[in-house]
C-alpha cells in the first residue's frame, strides 16, 4: 500500500511538473513571432556606427487593416529605439543609428487590438570608416 501511495504522489508531482511546464510556455508563447509576413528590413548595405538608416515594419500598414492606428516600437537588441504609430496609408519606418560596430538584432512590437512581435533581422555593423560628413558616404543626387 506504500508504494501505491508513492508512486501516485510521484505521478501528482510529475503532473504538477508538467503543467508548469505548459503555462510557462503559453506565456512566453504572445512574445513569438506570429507573422511571418510581418519582418523588419534595413534600407542599404555595409552598415556603419555612427550613420543613420531608415528600418521598416514591413507589411505593417493601416489601409483598412485593423493596425491602422496602432504604436509600432522598433528595437535594437532589445533596446527600445522608436515608437511610431501605423499610419492610415504608407509604410511604418523610423531612423536606425547604430551606435557601436558588431552584430544588431532589429525588431519590432505592434501594440493595437492585440500585441504581437514582428520577426527580426540581424544587421552586422561596421566600425565607421571615416570621420565627419563624409563617414556615412554622400548623398545621392541622382533621381
Amino acid at each position: 500500500m506504500t508504494t501505491s501511495f508513492r508512486r501516485n504522489t510521484r505521478l501528482g508531482l510529475a503532473g504538477s511538473g508538467i503543467a508548469t511546464v505548459l503555462a510557462t510556455a503559453a506565456l512566453v508563447a504572445p512574445l513569438a513571432h506570429a507573422d511571418a509576413t510581418q519582418r523588419v528590413a534595413v534600407e542599404g548595405s555595409d552598415h556603419q556606427a555612427g550613420c543613420s538608416y531608415t528600418i521598416t515594419a514591413v507589411n505593417v500598414v493601416g489601409y483598412s487593416s485593423s493596425d491602422s492606428g496602432a504604436d509600432v516600437t522598433f528595437y535594437d537588441n532589445g533596446t527600445a529605439i522608436g515608437t511610431v504609430e501605423v499610419p492610415a496609408i504608407g509604410t511604418t519606418t523610423t531612423t536606425w543609428r547604430p551606435g557601436a560596430a558588431g552584430q544588431h538584432e532589429l525588431t519590432a512590437k505592434v501594440v493595437g487590438i492585440g500585441t504581437r512581435w514582428i520577426v527580426p533581422t540581424t544587421v552586422t555593423v561596421s566600425p565607421s570608416t571615416g570621420t565627419g560628413s563624409a563617414a556615412c558616404g554622400l548623398p545621392s543626387f541622382s533621381g
